[in-house]
């Protein structure tokens, strides 16, 4: 028979166990939580220095005269550099030191025109040298400007790469939302997929999953992510998902609406492109087409008749 002591021990010993099981496990949960944010902090490391093998010609901080220079070059408030970072970023420029060597840019693209015009105009021009000096001047004006058309083409790349590859990753998050995955578990496991195929996309992705998992303000990680894209296709997912995740909508559900939304609109855009063709084609069939087709019609009854004449 047990007795009151036993019965005592028996309590006390299932207490002890009950919390030594409850304080492994936790620390297990807090071991694979650090362990799920080093993998993300060196996949993000590693996807940084994949993207910016381009952009590794880093120039030292032994060039303050250097710098002075070009920061009175580029003369911006740090607002006006506050945009320039978040166009590098758009871009995938992720260098300490763009701004510094966008402004050099700026600078040294100056020199080429003005010499080429310079040359052009003395050689093979007999205008009054104020009209010259007025032609050399807007040259190295131009030079300086094209840095910026550069830049901007640079961001537009990047973002019609990104929105070329987003279906494939679309349908990767609705499989995994459909299987059970949380959201930010989606979005790792996705970029990592996705950047096989496409890196830019693969690494705003990897971003955002380290930004959800960090950030106390999920929305303001997804809001970032938006921005950082610059779309409203995007700028509408986000806004989707941040309804979804603030009155308690399943993720599995919104995914699959986006994705439907997002076929729609690749619909839409399809169809519009088809009917301007008409419209498109009008021109080209005038000047190549339809002069043919009278060559082949009308040509052997000119032929006849001139035949005729002469005759």
């Amino acid at each position: 028979m047990l007795n009151g002591t036993d019965i005592i021990a028996f309590i006390l010993s299932f207490i002890i166990l009950y919390f030594a099981l409850s304080f492994v496990s936790k620390m297990r949960r807090d071991d694979i939580f650090k362990k799920r944010l080093q993998d993300l902090m060196i996949y993000k490391e590693h996807l940084i220095k994949k993207e910016s093998v381009a952009y590794k010609r880093r120039t030292k901080e032994s060039l303050p005269f250097l710098r002075k220079i070009v920061d009175k070059i580029i003369s911006s408030g740090s607002n006006e550099k506050e945009i320039l970072r978040i166009k590098f970023d758009k871009a995938g420029i992720r260098s300490t030191n763009a701004l510094f060597l966008y402004g050099l840019a700026k600078a040294l693209m100056i020199v080429p025109l003005a010499l080429i015009s310079t040359y052009l105009l003395f050689q093979y021009t007999e205008l009054n040298n104020i009209y010259k000096i007025a032609i050399i001047l807007f040259s190295a004006l131009f030079g300086s400007y094209l840095v910026n058309i550069i830049l901007g083409m640079m961001v537009e790349a990047r973002q019609t790469r990104i929105l070329k590859a987003f279906p494939e990753a679309l349908d990767l998050m609705v499989i995994c939302t459909e299987a059970g995955l949380s959201l930010t578990a989606t979005i790792q496991r996705v970029a990592r997929e996705i950047s096989q195929i496409s890196p830019d996309l693969g690494y705003e992705l990897a971003l955002l999953s380290i930004e959800l998992n960090m950030m106390s303000d999920r929305r303001k990680a997804l809001q970032n992510f938006s921005n950082r894209l610059d779309s409203a296709f995007f700028k509408s997912i986000i806004a989707n998902i941040s309804q979804a995740e603030q009155f308690g909508t399943p993720i599995a559900q919104t995914m699959r609406v986006i994705a439907e939304e997002f076929r729609t609109n690749r619909l839409l855009k399809a169809e519009e492109k088809a009917s301007k063709l008409p419209a498109l084609l009008t021109l080209p069939m005038m000047l190549f087409i339809f002069p043919c087709i009278y060559i082949i019609i009308l040509g052997p009854a000119i032929i006849s008749v001139v035949d005729h004449f002469y005759s």
